[in-house]
């Protein structure tokens, strides 16, 4: 995958997902499986834009999409005709809380919801805020990632990734590692706020003696099922929690990369801030549900720091310089991860760009790789994963 570590930079994640025929019982390790994404299928439209996929309502008849250079929202039919576009970041009565956290998803056929710094909001399809449900704490945005998977619809009750309410904790630190908890579970009944999973006993960043970096412990997370699956940006395991009980201790499980750069603790991280050094540790840059059984993982493995201490100071505050030669030497890219092994990195055609949304094994949506063609309207690529 061409320039890996710009697309992490990006705001906009690459997250890619697999697939398989559920009938067909693999009998190769999964350690050994090569895959790819096949094309068949796309979603055309009639806009010049930078579009990404949010989401597909139940029907299977609206599509959200979103331009990632000026924040326009659409609404699409299948064959891809523009229904609704408007702006929800400019100032007005539907203007979004805060700052987009994270991509919006459908709550039903008619509706969809926003996470935003400031709070969550659910709108119709012609732009019109519906609800509102606002934080007693003060919401920040000091790392937002608009393409992310920020939240997830539970019922009558979203959970969702909210800085904010341990800020008197400061962005990093022993006392925020001790004290504070990394989700909200908002409960869309009463608006009622909840703190929800701190940093796990057996995690590192736990520690009482240690201190990391705020974009070490970033976190992404899934749900799958009855179970919620946890991951830090900068250590490779994931925390496997139940949602009918999340004050019992996770399952943990470590995932076996090959290279793993791990942060030297014994050099203080940079204060509330991150530095170039921070961009080239090992990262988990996203998970994703694939099955019941396995997980889709975003990741670099990182260089040491010898080598990324070399490459900055060559590239003096040339970024592009600095992350094209990093690039030539990090590994790392997308795997599936079923609880004890991962699969070789999965190949991604040229002409795909990131991936917007799974919606099973045999629909996994891609934006275009705009370095590869360049059109006077949108593609959104429909594939599946076959064998090599």
């Amino acid at each position: 995958m061409k320039n890996r570590l710009l697309i992490f930079l990006s705001p906009f994640i690459l997250l890619i997902g697999c697939s398989q025929d559920k009938s067909e019982k693999p009998t190769t390790p999964l350690s050994e499986q090569e895959l790819q994404f096949e094309v068949y299928d796309s979603l055309v439209v009639d806009y010049l834009g930078n579009l990404t996929l949010m989401d597909i309502n139940p029907a299977g008849n609206r599509f959200l999409l979103i331009d990632q250079n000026t924040e326009d929202i659409l609404i699409t039919d299948e064959k891809g005709t523009i229904l609704h576009q408007y702006n929800l970041s400019q100032e007005g009565p539907d203007q979004i809380l805060g700052n987009r956290l994270g991509v919006a998803k459908f709550m039903d056929n008619e509706k969809y919801l926003v996470p935003g710094s400031k709070g969550l909001t659910t709108y119709t399809l012609d732009g019109k805020r519906s609800d509102s449900f606002k934080p007693e704490f003060t919401g920040l945005s000091s790392l937002v990632i608009p393409s992310s998977q920020s939240h997830y619809v539970w019922g009558n009750q979203v959970i969702v990734q909210m800085p904010g309410r341990f800020s008197d904790l400061g962005q990093q630190g022993i006392d925020l590692q001790l004290k504070s908890k990394r989700l909200e579970m908002v409960d869309l009944n009463t608006g009622e706020y909840q703190a929800i999973i701190p940093f796990p006993q057996e995690s590192k960043f736990s520690s009482d003696t240690k201190e990391f970096g705020a974009l070490d412990f970033y976190c992404s997370f899934t749900v799958s099922g009855d179970s919620l699956h946890l991951s830090f940006r900068n250590e490779a395991k994931i925390f496997s929690y139940s949602l009918k009980n999340l004050e019992n201790p996770p399952l943990v499980k470590p995932i076996p990369f090959p290279n793993f750069q791990e942060r030297n603790t014994d050099k203080k991280p940079t204060n509330g801030g991150f530095n170039a050094r921070d961009f080239f540790l090992g990262s988990v840059n996203a998970v994703l549900r694939l099955t019941e059984q396995e997980l889709l993982i975003s990741y670099l493995s990182g260089l040491d720091d010898e080598t990324a201490n070399q490459i900055i100071s060559e590239a003096g505050s040339d970024f592009n310089k600095m992350f094209d030669e990093a690039n030539k030497l990090t590994e790392g890219g997308l795997v599936i991860f079923d609880g004890k092994s991962i699969s070789k990195l999965i190949e991604i055609p040229e002409i795909l760009g990131n991936l917007n949304k799974v919606n099973s094994k045999e629909e996994i949506w891609f934006s275009l790789n705009f370095s590869e063609a360049e059109n006077d309207y949108s593609v959104i690529y429909k594939t599946r994963l076959v064998n090599k």
